[in-house]
């Protein structure tokens, strides 16, 4: 069977998700690999972690910068870690299932260093919140809610065809895992 699996029936039981699409979504994203991170510089949803909101629209000469904002929080100092820390890990997919830094964020993690995230339980935690909190908001439709999993949510996607075949490839992989 696939490591972690324990760790991955406690998440989907406590967070009520399908095994098989738990499974299935990990399989895709990293492969099983807990160390998988995947930097993601175009991505620029943030978290505000000093007023608990979505960052504001970041600027055309922001994104092309090498350093955060000026304003961007960097709350975590007293850990030794500035802004940039922050604001490069809140672009970055995590752990199993690549959870996104800023998504962790709003989805309540608070730990200074957002590199834990590979950690698997955390990473589970996290990943399962996130995915709970789509599937609610897609009223159980597990493929919508894959599809903002994996591209933004609310309908908002960039790129629908790319989402439409992440939904397919996890998908393919739902009965492998049926007697997981």
């Amino acid at each position: 069977m696939t490591p972690f699996i324990d760790d991955v029936r406690i998440a989907a039981e406590q967070h009520r998700i399908p095994l098989p699409v738990l499974c299935s979504l990990i399989k895709i994203e990293s492969n099983w690999n807990p160390w998988a991170f995947n930097p993601e510089p175009p991505y620029r949803y943030l978290w505000d972690l000093r007023r608990d909101r979505p960052f504001r629209t970041v600027t055309v000469t922001e994104r092309a910068s090498e350093y955060p904002p000026t304003d961007f929080s960097d709350v975590f100092r007293r850990y030794g870690q500035g802004a940039d820390h922050e604001w490069w890990g809140q672009q970055m997919s995590w752990g199993l299932m690549q959870v996104m830094g800023a998504v962790a964020r709003e989805r309540g993690f608070r730990e200074p260093y957002l590199a834990k995230l590979s950690d698997p339980a955390t990473n589970l935690d996290f990943g399962c919140r996130h995915l709970r909190w789509l599937l609610d908001w897609s009223d159980g439709n597990i493929e919508q809610a894959l599809a903002a999993y994996n591209g933004g949510m609310a309908g908002n996607y960039s790129t629908p065809y790319r989402n439409a075949m992440y939904v397919e490839r996890v998908m393919a992989w739902h009965d492998t895992y049926l007697s997981a």
